[in-house]
């Protein structure tokens, strides 16, 4: 019986191999044999800014007086710069004065005219909010 089994696996293989070689399998996009033209580019473009920089003086003329910027390396500004404005409200209330005369007391009221237009209130000084219970204990 073992020699009709060997016979049977050998022509089962004999007709796998022919079949395989029919067979038409397109390449694996992923897989590439040439060289990715990145790996190249990026080095061959970092030596020719290399080279190009390092030749640039010779390009150029220097017609600058490089002399003040080599001995100079901290630049000091004298005037000061104020970074924060401070804008306050005047509230103007009526005030009550009373004279201490021995004759029957005169009550003078003092008022000023309120201004042509309210200035906008742009302080923490006069918006009106309580910021105390903002505040985290």
């Amino acid at each position: 019986m073992k020699q009709f089994e060997d016979k049977l696996q050998a022509s089962a293989q004999r007709l796998a191999r022919q079949e395989n070689k029919n067979l038409h399998v397109p390449q694996n996009p992923m897989q590439q044999k040439r060289a990715y033209w990145g790996w190249v580019a990026t080095p061959a473009a970092a030596v020719v800014g290399l080279v190009f920089g390092m030749s640039l003086h010779l390009f150029v003329d220097n017609h600058f007086d490089t002399s003040q910027a080599q001995l100079t390396d901290t630049i000091r500004i004298i005037q000061p710069v104020h970074d924060t404005l401070y804008l306050t409200q005047v509230v103007e209330k009526e005030r009550v004065v009373k004279k201490n005369i021995p004759t029957p007391q005169v009550t003078q009221t003092v008022t000023k005219e309120p201004a042509s237009q309210p200035e906008e209130c742009t302080s923490i000084q006069c918006d009106g909010i309580n910021y105390a219970i903002l505040a985290s204990k």
